[in-house]
């Protein structure tokens, strides 16, 4: 079978998937590149040549693999978050561009001291090793609950963080293990945060993502609201909380917040103008 042929048949199957995919021919580029070895340099130049055996094989099983839903994430292992590739794989949270605002305002955030940070869901461990990457000096508390997150998270701060970095695993429940390393001068959280009642509508790739760390319970925002109360407790006078949130929960996560009795509240935007992280200080 000819390249040509191979990225035709690919294209038509990716179009009848109903796979997340918003460029099909550029998908098969990036699927015959990870699997084959054929990078865009050699792409067009080949395009008439017939793929050799080994090639094919390699490009079909990736293929296959993807249109069953499986993220390309998963496939390559690895993903990209602020400067940095964190290694990514089945039982791990995605990095995604949107968390990057956490990062973006854990870095605006001034302390007399270097800061404590307590964050639930470390996943694959991407905040926490972008912050301490640009602020070596703060200590870094990663709570994960999920054990299949955590080799990804070990591998991360291994590859990309120094010896000396301050970076602390605790695996186990965020709320009971917490209070013996308080206070915090920050407490942040990508935390669960879909109504369960919505996972059927998520695509197949998302739902293929550890349901611990999508899901917040019946209404999506209980996780969130334990969250807040236990970081309110957890906190430093004057310390920081952070949290992404869905774009439907600005005004519910706010009013907690307020009722909890967290200061300067707000909820900031994303890049598509959509409410994502919520903040307030104690």
């Amino acid at each position: 079978m000819t390249l040509e042929s191979f990225v035709t048949l690919g294209k038509k199957r990716i179009q009848e998937s109903g796979i997340e995919c918003a460029d099909p021919m550029l998908h098969m580029k990036q699927i015959l590149g990870a699997s084959a070895g054929i990078d865009s340099l050699n792409f067009y130049s080949r395009w008439t040549e017939p793929l050799t055996e080994t090639e094919l094989q390699l490009a079909t099983q990736f293929l296959e693999r993807r249109l069953c839903g499986e993220p390309f994430q998963y496939l390559v292992g690895y993903e990209w978050f602020w400067h940095s590739r964190f290694s990514v794989g089945p039982g791990v949270l995605i990095p995604r561009k949107e968390t990057e605002h956490l990062v973006e305002e854990l870095l605006r955030f001034s302390s007399p001291s270097p800061a404590r940070v307590g964050e639930l869901g470390a996943g694959s461990g991407n905040i926490g090793i972008s912050v301490l990457l640009e602020r070596p000096e703060w200590e870094w508390h990663g709570f994960e609950i999920n054990p299949e997150s955590i080799p990804y998270l070990g591998r991360n701060i291994g590859e990309l963080l120094p010896l000396d970095a301050k970076y602390f695993i605790h695996e186990g429940n965020f709320f009971e293990l917490s209070k013996e390393f308080s206070p915090y001068d920050v407490i942040v959280s990508n935390p669960p945060y879909i109504a369960a009642s919505q996972v059927e509508g998520l695509s197949q790739e998302v739902r293929t993502e550890p349901r611990l760390a999508l899901v917040g319970g019946k209404e999506g925002t209980e996780i969130l609201e334990h969250l807040i109360a236990a970081s309110f407790q957890f906190l430093k006078p004057g310390g920081l909380f952070l949290s992404e949130i869905g774009s439907d929960q600005e005004f519910k996560v706010k009013e907690i917040l307020k009722a909890v009795g967290f200061r300067s509240t707000e909820v900031l935007k994303d890049y598509s103008g959509l409410p994502r992280v919520a903040k307030g200080y104690k």
